[in-house]
């Protein structure tokens, strides 16, 4: 099944993907992921701030004489003590949640119980689950298949 969810989860783990594998300027991840953003519906400050929250990710800003002064660099980096930053998935983390809890939960209680530090919507939830064969939405409700 290759719902609009499913096909912007996997947009957002290949651009995930893109930016672990080196930095990479935000204008370059504007213009290569376009149809993602359109999809999206946001703009160039809606992306940026998405790329900003994403877990793991660090933006180098850029002040180089007359280029752009708000390029901005985006790439994955570990920090000393927070080894699994960049290897957090959101659809592990709701399967052993929900394993843990033994029942369906609905995403609000999921969202309270995702680990600290995170910036996290019960959006993102449900892009997840509906992108994991191993988790079934229900209206608000998640469970395992």
């Amino acid at each position: 099944m290759n719902t609009p969810n499913t096909q912007v989860a996997l947009a957002l783990k290949r651009l995930r993907q893109q930016i672990s594998l080196a930095p990479t300027p935000f204008s370059q991840l504007w213009q290569e992921h376009a149809s993602l953003w359109q999809t999206l519906a946001w703009s160039e400050a809606q992306a940026r701030l998405y790329l900003r929250c994403l877990p793991g990710v660090v933006a180098h800003e850029e002040q180089c004489g007359g280029a752009d002064p708000n390029a901005v660099t985006f790439q994955i980096k570990n920090e000393p003590g927070n080894e699994n930053t960049a290897g957090f998935d959101l659809a592990d983390e709701m399967v052993s949640l929900l394993n843990h809890a033994g029942r369906p939960m609905p995403l609000a209680q999921l969202l309270n119980k995702m680990p600290p530090g995170r910036v996290l919507t019960e959006a993102m939830l449900r892009t997840a689950a509906a992108a994991d064969p191993r988790l079934t939405l229900a209206g608000p409700t998640v469970r395992l298949a």
